[in-house]
C-alpha cells in the first residue's frame, strides 16, 4: 500500500467528548496504586475539584491494547491529563516483546498529555497455554516510581511537551535499564526464558549521542521505516486529486511550541474537491464496531480535526474534512451529523436495541459539536 506525505499545523487542541459512558472513578492520591486501579480515572489531590486525569497502558505498543480509548475517556475532565506507559513489555520468549516509540511521544506532546514512563518489576507464569511455557502474565509496574512522578506532575506548571522532553532526557535510560534488569530477575525467579536482554541494550545504545539519551536519535530509530520512504516521495496535485480510498497518509505536524511531529491516518482520499482524512473501524460479526474501537478512532481524529494549513508540496492550504468510518452488518447508511429523525429511522431500520441507539445519538452529538463527519454503513460495497 502506498503512503503519501502531507504537512499540517495545530494551533490549539479543542474537542468535546460524548462517548465516555460512565463517570471516571476517583482515587485518593495517597492510596493510588497503578497496578490495581482502572485503566482510566481521576486522582484526587486533597483539594476539592483538584484532580489529575490518568490513563494507563498495558503495553507500549498501542495497536494491541487500545490505550487511546482510555486517554479519550480522560477528555471528559478538565483536569491535567497523564498517561502511564511501560517503557518495555517482554512477555517471555513465547510472547511479544515491545518498546515505546516516537510516534507515541509525538501524539502525547501534541495533545498535551503528560507521560510517565514505567517498568514492570514482577509477573506471574502463564498457566493458560502449556505449550507456551516461556511466557509471563499479570505484569506489575513499580508503583512507587509512578506515584513519585505523579506527585511531580501535580506541582509542574509547564506544558506536557516540556515535561515529556525533560522526563525522557533525564529518566529514559534509567527506566529502560530498570526494565531490562527486572526482566532478568523475573527470568531467574520464575524459571522462564525471556527475550535476550542484549537486544534491548543494543537498541538503547542507538538512542544515544555522545553516550547520553537523545530524543532525536530515539525518533530516528523508532519511527516506522516506512516513513523513510515518505521523505523521498513527491506528491503532485494531480496525484492527490486522483486519490481513492486505501491510500495511507503520513502527516508532518508543527505547532506553536516548535518541533516536528509524525501522525498517520488510515486513509486519505479526494472527494468533492476536498481531502478526506479518515479513520476506519469495521466489524464482521456485529452491526457496529465495539465502543473500544469507536473511541480509539475518535481519539485519533482529535488532532486531525484541529489542523490548519494542511498541504503537500507547494500547496499549503488544502481544504479537508475529518471522518470516522464505521462499518458492520447494517442496512443502509447514515452520515452524521444529521437530524434526529434520520437517526431514528436508521436505528429502526437496523433494529438497534437501546444501547446502540444511545451510541448513535452520542456520536451524532460528537460530530455536530466538533465539526467532524461520521459515516456508518454496511461493510461491503462502496459506501463513500
Amino acid at each position: 500500500m502506498n503512503r503519501y506525505s502531507l504537512t499540517g499545523f495545530v494551533p490549539d487542541v479543542k474537542y468535546t467528548t460524548f462517548m465516555h459512558k460512565e463517570k471516571l472513578k476517583i482515587y485518593d492520591f495517597d492510596g493510588f496504586n497503578v497496578n490495581t486501579v482502572q485503566k482510566s480515572g481521576l486522582i484526587g489531590l486533597g483539594i476539592p475539584g483538584n484532580y489529575i486525569a490518568y490513563s494507563k497502558w498495558v503495553t507500549p505498543k498501542r495497536t494491541r491494547t487500545y490505550p487511546y480509548r482510555d486517554i479519550y475517556n480522560t477528555f471528559s475532565s478538565n483536569a491535567k491529563r497523564v498517561t502511564i506507559i511501560p517503557i518495555i513489555k517482554d512477555e517471555g520468549k513465547d510472547g511479544e516483546n515491545d518498546r515505546i516509540n516516537a510516534i507515541t511521544l509525538s501524539w502525547m506532546n501534541l495533545i498535551n498529555v503528560y507521560i510517565i514512563l514505567g517498568w514492570y518489576e514482577d509477573a506471574d507464569i502463564n498457566q493458560r497455554n502449556p505449550k507456551k511455557k516461556d511466557k509471563i502474565t499479570n505484569q506489575r509496574l513499580n508503583a512507587e516510581y509512578v506515584q513519585e512522578k505523579l506527585f511531580e506532575i501535580s506541582k509542574y506548571q509547564a506544558t506536557a511537551l516540556h515535561w515529556n522532553t525533560r522526563h525522557f532526557k533525564m529518566d529514559f535510560e534509567k527506566v529502560y535499564l530498570n526494565a531490562v534488569a527486572s526482566y532478568q530477575k523475573i527470568s531467574r525467579e520464575k524459571n522462564v526464558t525471556m527475550h535476550k536482554p542484549k537486544n534491548h541494550l543494543d537498541m538503547l545504545e542507538k538512542f544515544k549521542v555522545d553516550n547520553h539519551f537523545s530524543i532525536d536519535a530515539f525518533k530516528k530509530e523508532t519511527l516506522p521505516r516506512s516513513l523513510g520512504a515518505v521523505h523521498r516521495e513527491v506528491v503532485t496535485e494531480h496525484e492527490l486529486e486522483s486519490l481513492s480510498q486505501g491510500i495511507k497518509g503520513v502527516f508532518y505536524i508543527s505547532n506553536y511550541l516548535g518541533g516536528e511531529y509524525h501522525l498517520s491516518a488510515d486513509e486519505i482520499y479526494w472527494q468533492d474537491e476536498q481531502l478526506v482524512i479518515q479513520e476506519s473501524k469495521n466489524t464482521t460479526t456485529g452491526k457496529l464496531p465495539s465502543d473500544v474501537d469507536i473511541r480509539d478512532g475518535l481519539f485519533k481524529l482529535i488532532l486531525f480535526k484541529n489542523m490548519e494549513n494542511v498541504g503537500f508540496g507547494n500547496n499549503i492550504n488544502v481544504p479537508f474534512v475529518t471522518r470516522l468510518k464505521l462499518t458492520g452488518n447494517l442496512i443502509g447508511k447514515l452520515k452524521l451529523p444529521c437530524s434526529d429523525d434520520l437517526v431514528s429511522n436508521f436505528c429502526n431500520l437496523n433494529e438497534f436495541k437501546q444501547a446502540k441507539q444511545k451510541t448513535i445519538r452520542l456520536l451524532n452529538q460528537e460530530a455536530a459539536e466538533n465539526n467532524l463527519q461520521i459515516l456508518i454503513a454496511k461493510n461491503n460495497g462502496k459506501t463513500n
